[in-house]
This record gives C-alpha cells, structure tokens and sequence, in this order.
C-alpha cells in the first residue's frame, strides 16, 4: 500500500466518523419542571338506572342496607329468595362508593339468606345486583342508592 492510498484511506475514515458524529440525536436541553398539574378525577356515576323486568318466574328479592355506625359503614347484600329463587345460578353486587371506589363480589348458586358484605362510606353510595339464571339470562334486579344515616346526629 502506497502512502497516498493509506493517507486517503485515513482521511476517509475521519470524515465518515466525522459525519457519524455529526447526525447523532441531540438530547433536549432539561429544564427544571414546576409543580404538576394535578388530573380532575371523575366523579363516580351514583346515579341508580332502571333496572330489568323479570319474568315472574325469575323474581327474587334483594336486601340492601348500610350500617349506621360511622367507625365501620358496610353495605349488605342479601338475596332473599323468591319465585325465582331455584333457577337462579349467580348473583353478583357492585357497589360505587361515593369516593369512586368500586368493589364487585358475586355468590354461586345463591341460596335464601346468602350474604355479601361490602366497605361502604359515610356518604351515599350504590348498589346494582344482577341475577343470571339457568337459561343464561341476566337481569339488573337491584339499583338503589344507599345513604349513610347516622343514628346519632351531633
């Protein structure tokens, strides 16, 4: 190899490392951040909907109530039987609270006096329970809203 072939080998090289370096992404310059701006949250749907029209054969009864002690306000859920009470496969209770928690559970094969207990809040909440049945229908049997009464107003 000749000194010109080996001087325009190395000049060649430098200018490709030379381009290389010259197209490499270039960081944004960091600048300090201020507080953030804090997200609005939703405000949970307590609003009850109509719920479904169950074939007499299909209708149950639900109990839903709070209770009033402010140190522990659990909701109940109790399926309390009715015509529809052997054809029915599942329950399942949802309840919004008013703080935008939602906390579901469900009873297979629910039976008379099958309970659900929930944490409720010391303001108004709800519940929607739907019933699914042998024939694979399910309907919204249940959609109230549950205020907190506290038994001893200050």
């Amino acid at each position: 190899m000749t000194m010109k072939a080996f001087i325009a080998l190395l000049v060649s090289c430098i200018a490709v490392m030379m381009i290389a370096g010259c197209t490499s992404p270039v960081s944004p310059p960091v600048t300090p951040t201020t507080e953030a701006t804090p997200v609005p949250t939703a405000t949970p749907d307590l609003e009850p909907q109509p719920t479904s029209v169950v074939p007499p054969i299909y209708a149950v009864s639900i109990q839903v109530q709070k209770n009033v002690v402010s140190t522990d306000p659990w909701i109940s859920v109790v399926f309390e039987g009715g015509s529809g009470l052997g054809y029915a496969t599942l329950m399942e209770a949802t309840v919004i609270r008013s703080d935008g928690n939602i906390e579901a559970k469900s009873a297979f094969r629910p039976a008379k006096g099958t309970q659900l207990l929930f944490t409720g809040t010391t303001k108004t909440d709800r519940v929607i329970v739907n019933v699914s049945y042998v024939d694979g229908s399910t309907y919204t049997v249940t959609d109230v809203q549950v205020p907190f009464q506290n038994i001893n107003p200050q």
